[in-house]
């Protein structure tokens, strides 16, 4: 089961966006990959689910973050610390 969602633009904003050469179809895009990459700046999904949501391949969709200013490595300073000495002590058991 999905999700659908519905956006009502007002009349009054279609001709400037179709003057800007946006279409229903190219707004629909575009919302998903603003919407995609706010979940993901805020932590709600990981960059995997982020680029599902966008309907777009992590390798396209991490420039995509980096565009609109957003970084693809989303981690916390404390968790990062915590993954590197979790990936050393397992370098050192091996």
């Amino acid at each position: 089961m999905s999700l659908s969602l519905s956006v009502q633009i007002p009349e009054s904003l279609r001709q400037a966006l179709e003057l800007a050469g946006y279409s229903a179809e190219s707004l629909g895009v575009e919302a998903r990959r603003a919407l995609a990459a706010s979940l993901y700046a805020r932590r709600v999904l990981t960059l995997a689910q982020a680029a599902h949501l966008a309907e777009m391949p992590i390798r396209e969709f991490i420039p995509f973050l980096a565009s609109i200013g957003l970084p693809a490595v989303n981690y916390p300073p404390d968790e990062l610390d915590h993954d590197v000495q979790s990936i050393r002590w397992q370098m050192q058991r091996e």
